[in-house]
């Protein structure tokens, strides 16, 4: 992979993590791939457990847990979806960290 695309890339996770504060593929470092690095994987983490996490629509029974744990391995079969509550705890939590690294510091 050329560097250009690993650019690209932080800058693509970066910005869907905090798109009020976009930057460009001129402003990665190492440090900001790093930091993007650590930031995804968390997220992923986070999301993949949350497809265990049962969606409760009425009164549950045990035929409604038997169909919740189906769905929930379902779930966690599909792609690298990142649910908005986990972006958005995720980019909290990062937050001053990710400040301080833009900045040099």
């Amino acid at each position: 992979m050329s560097k250009l695309h690993d650019d690209q890339m932080v800058v693509e996770i970066l910005n869907f993590f905090y798109p009020n504060n976009t930057i460009s593929e001129y402003d990665v470092t190492d440090d900001l791939g790093d930091l993007a690095a650590e930031i995804y994987a968390e997220a992923l983490e986070a999301s993949n457990a949350m497809h265990l996490v049962p969606r409760p629509t009425y009164t549950p029974s045990f035929s409604w847990l038997i169909k919740e744990g189906v769905k929930a391995v379902w779930r966690s079969k599909g792609g690298d979806e990142i649910y908005e509550s986990v972006r958005v705890t995720v980019a909290l939590k990062y937050k001053s960290e990710h400040q301080m690294v833009k900045l040099g510091i």
